[in-house]
């Protein structure tokens, strides 16, 4: 399977020319969701490389090292690349953040508000004969409580798996995946037909939920965000009138546009039904030069566009990579 190709892209470029200036964040225990995790990066014969350990940056202002979790891509000899890095998967919410660990390389979800790690269960936890922990990609539910196991190079089925039990059920190879409905009890992944066209499909343990050819509206339109119906698809339209429609995926019939007045150098980044008629919308900000200096977390109004602010923050300097939730 394909996933989050797209993302994890503009994520790296991004990231590389993100220097903002902001205060440091005390360093020590906590008990707060995270904003964002992100690796520091130091200077390496005229250019660049990952180094220290993976950060989680919380909404109480404080700064914890995950000293457990492994920083750099491995090679086929066992060694260490040192000049690149591992992406960890952090829940919508913040609560909870996935990662392979330094000394096992397995796979675990840390709870971070509770400290508690849980190690990955049963046939989901073994990594597939041929493959490294560099061809997996992880995506948590909004509560942590699921995990999305991609396996990157496309010819195995992705594995959804409830974090507590190991119990798992698996996705077309051939799909990409675009996220969890906001329970986490379903998934949406997008496709393509014979004929090139682009397939929004739901799945859920019992197999597929609906599957539609989306029409031109819908297509090439990024955030996008499953309901727990598996059916209900909130799409975000950019432009110079920023819009929001919900696509129904058992009619296959498209929702009026919703005006969005979206705030002054943010775009959108990653969106999340939080309740039937509301949604979680996280954002970049930008600077005047086009640099993103930090990010936002805000509510929507799906019949109203109404947007109300939740959380906003400021990234540090000198990041190699920074991951916020739902990513």
């Amino acid at each position: 399977m394909q996933k989050r190709a797209y993302v994890a892209a503009v994520l790296t470029a991004l990231a590389v020319v993100s220097p903002a200036a902001v205060a440091e964040a005390s360093t020590g225990a906590a008990s707060s969701p995270a904003r964002y995790v992100w690796l520091k990066s130091c200077p390496k014969a005229g250019y660049t490389v990952p180094c220290g350990q993976w950060m989680v940056y919380r909404r109480d202002g404080s700064t914890t090292p995950l000293p457990d979790a492994q920083v750099h891509q491995v090679t086929a000899s066992g060694g260490v690349d040192r000049e690149s890095s591992l992406q960890p998967a952090v829940s919508g919410d913040g609560r909870r953040i996935a990662y392979f660990t330094a000394t096992t390389k397995k796979l675990v979800v840390r709870d971070l508000v509770t400290g508690k790690v849980h190690p990955l269960r049963g046939a989901a936890a073994k990594l597939p004969k041929g493959l490294l922990i560099n061809d997996i990609d992880t995506l948590l539910s909004y509560d942590g409580k699921q995990i999305a196991i991609d396996y990157v190079q496309g010819t195995l089925p992705t594995k959804v798996v409830d974090v507590a039990s190991g119990s798992y059920y698996t996705l077309p190879a051939d799909a990409t995946l675009q996220g969890f409905s906001g329970d986490g009890s379903k998934v949406m992944v997008t496709g393509t037909s014979d004929q090139n066209t682009t397939i929004f499909s739901s799945y859920d343990a019992d197999g597929e939920v609906n599957s539609q050819e989306v029409p031109q509206v819908v297509d090439d339109n990024y955030p996008l965000a499953l309901a727990d119906d598996g059916r209900s698809i909130a799409v975000f339209i950019e432009g110079r009138q920023a819009a929001l429609r919900v696509y129904d995926l058992s009619s296959d019939s498209v929702g009026a546009p919703v005006k969005l007045t979206m705030p002054k150098g943010e775009r959108a980044n990653k969106l999340v039904w939080q309740t039937s008629d509301r949604l979680l919308l996280w954002t970049y900000r930008n600077s005047p030069s086009g640099d993103v200096i930090g990010g936002g977390l805000r509510t929507i109004d799906v019949d109203t566009g109404e947007m109300k602010k939740v959380d906003t923050w400021s990234l540090r300097s000198n990041l190699w990579i920074w991951w916020l939730p739902g990513e």
